[in-house]
């Protein structure tokens, strides 16, 4: 399936949210759908699914993004824990130099 961003995501949400709800405020008899006349409920239809696939990637990219950011936090831990031993030589240099 098609991964978009973050922002891209939420933009094209709410833009086909847009589309449904001001169909529905206007009611005409037929809309109009890549060029062609469609039936008002296949329109609707159309924009809901695309306001479903916006739902599923955003869903998608922020459970993506909370992985990443937990494997990121274990790297990190695992980089200071390593890193903590080498502060104190760090500290004899600086203490030697002056």
């Amino acid at each position: 399936m098609i991964q978009l961003n973050k922002p891209l995501t939420i933009v094209i949400g709410i833009l086909a949210l847009g589309a449904i709800i001001f169909n529905l405020y206007e009611n005409p008899d037929v809309s109009h759908l890549l060029g062609k006349e469609v039936n008002n409920w296949l329109y609707r239809g159309f924009w809901l699914l695309v306001v479903g696939v916006c739902v599923y990637n955003y869903i998608v990219i922020d459970r993506n993004t909370l992985k990443n950011k937990s494997k990121s936090k274990s790297k990190l831990k695992s980089k200071l824990s390593r890193g903590s031993a080498l502060e104190p030589k760090i500290r004899r240099n600086d203490e030697e130099q002056k």
